[in-house]
């Protein structure tokens, strides 16, 4: 051998002769492939990276063999293997290749030297048998080979599925077409995993068809679609995921695959499936062992090793791809990048996961390399030998290291809660360890709250492993929960939930299967009550957590809905979709305020967005029912929150109708364009404020229009241009500053815009406009602002959000910035404004954002109003303050709107 290494160092680049000396040193079946190499391919095989060849399905790796002999088909076949395993071993221990690259390579030699012994095999059986006329057959690869992920040691899992009838022609013997199947299977497999001289080419695992070993080997492809569907159990679902035609009639094997997919893909998010796949993996940890790296332990089944990466994948798979196709793939690196891509799983864990799979798939092929032999385990001497083999110094140490991020992945998202061996302590038994920190009524409340989810497990509607899984939940919530002020509402918020879910055991099993659900969970029902509120109401939302991109992709997708609103012709359908949808983003809205994802700005524009869409669609609805046209110069204008982008989770929408003709009185069929404007006004007012699911769920006020509530509903456009240019007040003209055209045809759009630009754009003498928002302001004090100092009311009170919004609005009208938003309105100030005003404006924004921050999440998590904040630090909203707020004390929120107070007052003086 020797000799045979020197002659190839003469014939490779000396960058490549420690590599080649080490191959042959630590891997015996390298060794051993050596021995019947001609120089010739010697030289093909030693090369770089970059000129390296690697085995596919193709002729170039498996030539076909037109013998007709069983021993000659036998040597081709394993001549075939032995080259391309050269080069595998050449690829992965000499260069450290790609390990994706090379398990693809892997898999695809394995499909093409199927499909050449399955040719092989009708050859070898057809002169006893002959054929079947208009029959085929094909082979679906399973598991690591339909996921194109195979490894050097490992089985292959096919699964021969046949179409076709009658008996057999042409041979000495005529069969059934069924026995015919069976005898070429048999011969298929012989040819594969019979043991000669020259080994074997693959070993065949056929227990993954239906039936196992006690079915036949080879099943009518009919008869196999209906055995999944009618009667396949879990692990099939989660195996067929991989599914692929690999030889044979590929069409034959798609027309399968396709024919599974409602067995594998559900339209709902099944966490039960998950929950089975979590103790199927727990039955394998009991046959693999539960011991961490040494010899003997599994890089495949153990805990942390790559059966664990395989699982996480097939069970978001399997959660998600019912709804989105785009994650029907077999590849396990393709698929987790595509569940990334869905928002499925974090970019962080699949970074990491990723990094383990192929750090284990390396190890694993180490392995199987050094001897040729089908393991997955440590050898004793495995820490010297795998480093040589990878390259990986301190190997026991980085394989500890990635089997305890797998481990904790796993643990994230399928692991059920309470499965590190602690005692459950039995919270639905009597245990009431902790309640004397609660006072009398606390700990009654906690009793009861116990009690009722003890009563809604004990009437039958769930299965009896959710008594088990109720209990892991509350070991894991209730030392939080008794530590937490809202602690004993979120448990009788629990216990409701409980009671919702009534017989839908999926939910439990998605709070006992997925930590980051159950600890999303008893965070939020201890934070918001709003929040806990809806998810009782709605116990879908448990699923939110499972995706990692949230928020503004989520309000695209509501208002794409409600622009796709066509069906006018149901009209309580929908409304009933208006609705929903509007209190869908609300509570999108609230979960992105509650996990700190999304500034008060952003949420009001969302918020804002919806509006929009839902306004839009409401006035579609409106023209179809009354048979005018789509472009029917109506228009929305929103005012206030809604047309600056500020909107809150309860703001109302402020609203002027302005109908853009030129004659009013014309008529369209039997009334006037007037007389349609005016209904379509009354019945969008109706529509919009309706409680779902009659309705979009908005308050409405319609008192901005020209002349107040003694004014038309609806305005021409002519009527809106002179009343704003003759007889508006300044209040009004600070109302126009936030206004947008918010629905109706373009055209008609920019008129009133432009209406809107001509009034604001109107030289106002600076001393005039100050003295009117004073006066204004003063009157508003005065009759809204809080008689007493046990109150502040942030948005009334003198230093709160409406003085902020009067100096922009000031501005607007003044030194003409063409913004909305009130914090536009500050910042784009032109260079030649008092420099007072631009000193002041980044304390004036901020403490904005800070005051609308403090709106949001006394809403979302109190169902509060900044309308009357305690003025006692201890009070619960100062608490939430402190959790979620940049002011956190009513002295410091008193010190803020006294500058405020004081700015107003210095910037419209001067």
């Amino acid at each position: 051998m020797s000799e045979q290494i020197d002659t190839i160092l003469n014939l490779t680049s000396p960058e490549l002769h420690a590599d080649v000396r080490r191959v042959f040193e630590i891997s015996q079946q390298f060794t051993m492939l050596m021995r019947t190499v001609l120089e010739q391919e010697s030289q093909t095989l030693f090369v770089d990276q970059d000129n390296a060849l690697l085995p596919d399905g193709s002729d170039v790796w498996v030539p076909t063999y037109e013998g007709s002999d069983l021993v000659g088909c036998l040597a081709h076949l394993r001549k075939c293997k032995h080259r391309a395993h050269r080069h595998l071993i050449w690829w992965e221990m000499g260069l450290r290749g790609d390990m994706d690259i090379s398990c693809r390579a892997i898999a695809d030699l394995a499909s093409g030297l199927m499909d050449e012994a399955l040719r092989m095999a009708e050859r070898l059986v057809a002169p006893r048998y002959g054929a079947i006329e208009g029959g085929s057959f094909c082979v679906i690869g399973l598991g690591k080979l339909g996921g194109r992920e195979l490894n050097l040691g490992s089985d292959v899992d096919p699964l021969f599925v046949w179409q076709g009838e009658g008996s057999t022609t042409g041979g000495r013997q005529s069969v059934p077409a069924q026995e015919y199947y069976m005898h070429l299977s048999r011969m298929l497999i012989r040819l594969m995993s019979e043991r000669t001289v020259d080994g074997m080419v693959w070993p065949v695992d056929m227990r993954l068809r239906p039936g196992g070993d006690a079915a036949a080997i080879a099943l009518h492809i009919d008869a196999t679609v209906n055995f999944y569907l009618e009667y396949g159990q879990t692990w099939e679902r989660a195996m067929l995921i991989k599914a692929r035609p690999v030889a044979g009639d590929l069409l034959l094997g798609q027309v399968f695959v396709d024919g599974i997919v409602p067995f594998i893909y559900r339209r709902y998010l099944d966490y039960t499936t998950v929950a089975a796949l979590a103790d199927m993996k727990r039955r394998i940890d009991g046959q693999a062992g539960s011991g961490g790296i040494a010899a003997g332990f599994d890089v495949k089944r153990g805990r942390g090793g790559i059966r664990e990466i395989e699982f996480i994948i097939q069970s978001l798979q399997l959660l998600h791809a019912g709804r989105n196709e785009a994650l029907r793939v077999q590849p396990s690196m393709q698929a987790i990048d595509l569940l990334e891509q869905a928002g499925a799983i974090g970019a962080e864990d699949v970074l990491l996961l990723k990094q383990a799979y192929r750090f284990w798939r390396r190890v694993e092929h180490a392995i199987q390399s050094r001897r040729g032999e089908q393991t997955h385990k440590l050898q004793d001497d495995y820490s010297a030998y795998l480093t040589a083999a990878t390259g990986i110094v301190n190997i026991d140490v980085e394989m500890r290291r990635q089997a305890v991020i797998v481990e904790t992945a796993f643990r994230k998202y399928i692991k059920p809660v309470g499965e590190d061996g602690q005692q459950v302590q039995g919270w639905l038994s009597g245990k009431v360890e902790g309640f004397d920190a609660l006072d009398e009524a606390g700990a009654g409340r906690m009793s009861q709250g116990l009690q009722h989810v003890d009563e809604c497990l004990s009437r039958g509607a769930l299965p009896e492993r959710s008594r088990v899984q109720v209990e892991r939940i509350l070991e894991r919530a209730m030392p939080r929960w008794l530590n937490d002020e809202n602690g004993v509402t979120a448990l009788e918020s629990f216990s409701k939930l409980i009671r919702s879910i009534s017989g839908r055991a999926t939910w439990i099993d998605l709070m006992a299967t997925h930590q980051g659900v159950l600890d999303w969970l008893i965070g939020v029902l201890s934070a918001s009550q709003y929040l806990a509120g809806h998810i009782v109401k709605d116990p879908s939302w448990l699923e939110w957590p499972l995706m990692t991109e949230h928020h503004e992709t989520d309000i695209k997708q509501v208002c794409a809905k409600l622009d796709g609103l066509d069906a006018f012709d149901d009209v309580e359908q929908t409304l009933a979709d208006i609705g929903r949808s509007v209190d869908q983003a609300r509570l999108l809205c609230a979960l992105a305020v509650d996990a700190h994802t999304a500034d008060a700005m952003m949420v009001g524009a969302w918020l804002a967005d919806v509006a929009d869409a839902a306004t839009s669609a409401v006035l579609h609805l409106c023209l179809y029912e009354m048979d005018l046209p789509e472009a029917f110069p109506f228009v929305a204008l929103a005012m206030g929150k809604h047309g600056s982008q500020e909107m809150g989770l309860v703001s109302d929408l402020d609203m002027v109708f302005v109908l853009v003709h030129d004659e009013p009185a014309a008529h369209v069929g039997k009334r006037s364009r007037g007389e349609h404007a005016q209904r379509i006004g009354r019945r969008m007012i109706q529509y919009l404020s309706g409680k779902p699911p009659f309705g979009a769920g908005f308050e409405f006020d319609a008192r901005l229009r020209p002349s107040g509530s003694s004014g038309v509903l609806v305005t021409s456009l002519t009527g809106f241009h002179d009343y704003q240019l003759n007889e508006a007040q300044t209040w009004e003209h600070q109302a126009l500053c936030r206004a947008r055209a918010a629905a109706g045809p373009e055209n008609a759009k920019a008129a009133v815009e432009a209406v809107i630009l001509e009034v604001l754009g109107q030289k106002r003498n600076a001393q005039t406009l100050a003295a009117d928002v004073m006066e204004m302001r003063a009157k508003m004090l005065d009759h809204l602002g809080s008689k007493s100092d046990a109150v502040i009311n942030l948005k009334q009170d003198a230093g709160g959000l409406v003085d902020i919004e009067f100096l922009a609005q000031y501005a607007r009208l003044i030194f003409g910035s063409g913004s909305r938003r009130v914090i536009d309105m500050l910042k784009n100030l032109p260079a030649d404004a008092p420099e007072a005003w631009h000193q002041s404006i980044p304390f004036l924004a901020d403490t904005y954002r800070d005051y609308r921050q403090m709106e949001n999440v006394l809403r979302v998590e109190l169902w509060a109003s900044i309308g009357k904040l305690p003025g006692d630090a201890s009070a619960t909203e100062w608490e939430t303050m402190r959790r979620h707020a940049a002011i956190t004390s009513p002295d410091a929120l008193r010190q803020r709107m006294a500058k405020v107070r004081l700015l107003f007052n210095e910037l419209l003086s001067n």
